[in-house]
């Protein structure tokens, strides 16, 4: 009988911080129009969080190291913006620019698969400066060059355009749930479950008759369109686009917010992406010692939180967990 008011005090708790979380995610733009640097901020925020919701799964699921998701993350940026200046529609031409990008992740998958560690690192390194280069050498007419491109198009759904911050951040907040409810699917179907067992131990996976090629590969590839959503999605918010966007900074970005947020875990790459937007914005009042404090705030982090901080916090609920009366004595039992 307790065990099962408890669940139902979890469950109304639960539901209480989503309905809390809604009502928030509804009012704020309404209350705070004229906030437009917040709106952008969060909107930022947003599209940090559905790159590195896609970039778990490749790195914190199956065990694959990328340096280069700012390639895949520029592909959904300037193909989104070209199509959608050629008259594609935009939602389409977004589409269109995520599937380019997963295309070329699951091409860079076919060699990389066999790659591991460092050796990963490098070439995904590579792979990411190529298109940064290709963006910045290409066609003028196609890339703008070091120019980058203007006047890229709004968001239109429905015939409304979506032009101010305020709307911009629905869609966002949209896509955020959307993408997460897909990661969550993934992780819990059979391939989820395939690719978390190539992580712990690729050797015995290939043994039970796992192809290890096969399930990296879908892993590359789900992240990339990941990313391809989040470079378009950053095109046509800030409505213009050049290759300094796209650096290696970039990726290393995304890997230290998944680090920081705590990898292989759902709400991981949430706490990262926020709290490195939160430490990027508040010491830009330090000046020159910006990147001091920053650097010790990652090392501090990742020193005495290995696993992240979503992932600490898991071990340790588990850890008291285990330390309840009931679990103790039914423990003891067995």
């Amino acid at each position: 009988m307790n065990q099962i008011m408890k669940t139902l005090s979890k469950t109304k708790v639960q539901r209480l911080i989503a309905l809390v979380l809604v009502a928030v995610t509804v009012l704020y733009p309404i209350l705070f129009r004229e906030s437009t640097y917040i709106h952008l901020i969060i909107c930022t925020l947003g599209i940090y969080m559905i790159v590195n919701t896609g970039f778990d799964i490749l790195f914190g699921y199956s065990g694959q190291i990328s340096l280069g998701q700012a390639g895949f993350y520029a592909i959904g940026a300037y193909f989104s913006a070209i199509l959608s200046k050629a008259g594609v529609p935009v939602v389409l031409a977004m589409l269109f620019a995520a599937t380019i990008a997963a295309i070329v992740g699951y091409v860079l998958a076919i060699p990389c698969s066999k790659l591991v560690h460092h050796f990963l690192a490098i070439v995904t390194i590579g792979f990411g400066e190529i298109v940064r280069l290709l963006a910045l050498n290409g066609p003028t007419k196609l890339t703008g060059g070091a120019n980058g491109i203007g006047g890229i198009p709004p968001v239109s759904l429905f015939g409304f355009q979506l032009t101010s911050k305020a709307a911009y951040l629905y869609f966002v907040l949209a896509l955020v749930l959307l993408f997460l409810v897909i990661k969550h699917r993934i992780v819990d179907s059979r391939v989820g479950r395939a690719m978390q067992a190539i992580k712990c131990n690729p050797d015995a996976s290939e043994a039970f008759g796992m192809k290890l090629s096969r399930y990296k590969s879908m892993a590359f590839t789900i992240a990339a369109f990941y990313a391809g959503v989040g470079g378009a999605l950053y095109a046509h918010l800030v409505r213009f686009i050049s290759p300094e966007s796209f650096s290696a900074d970039q990726s290393s970005m995304f890997l230290v917010m998944i680090l920081v947020g705590g990898m292989g875990t759902f709400c991981g790459p949430l706490i990262g992406s926020l709290l490195i937007i939160v430490v990027t914005e508040f010491l830009q009042q330090f000046g020159t010692y910006q990147m001091l404090i920053y650097g010790a705030l990652i090392i501090f982090v990742l020193f005495f939180m290995p696993n992240g901080i979503a992932g600490t916090l898991r071990n340790k609920y588990y850890h008291l967990l285990n330390k309840l009366p009931g679990r103790a004595g039914k423990q003891e039992a067995k």
